[in-house]
């Protein structure tokens, strides 16, 4: 437990951070032309419009992970990269004051 109460605040501060620029990049994504022209075609999941999609049955059960490990996987490998960039520089930081 004692790993968790340590330096919480700033670790809260640093996923709120990432999880705010992650959802201000996917809303200025929402924003181009390349989005619009998605909406306004739609999108299909390969099927012929009968309502049975046209991949293996094994990807039907692989997808739903990946989606998952891509949401969760991507926010905390840019959260590691900022905390060990932060690290880095109060290291250096720290040499040059002794």
């Amino acid at each position: 437990m004692k790993s968790l109460s340590y330096h919480w605040k700033s670790r809260f501060m640093i996923i709120l951070l990432v999880s705010l620029a992650v959802a201000g990049l996917l809303a200025m994504l929402d924003l181009t032309s390349w989005a619009e022209q998605i909406n306004q075609q739609g999108y299909t999941h390969g099927g012929d419009g009968e309502g049975k999609p046209n991949i293996p049955a094994v990807l039907m059960y692989v997808l739903p992970f990946v989606k998952e490990l891509v949401l969760i996987g991507v926010p905390m490998l840019l959260v590691l990269l900022v905390m060990t960039l932060s690290a880095a520089v109060k290291r250096k930081l720290h040499k040059r004051k002794n």
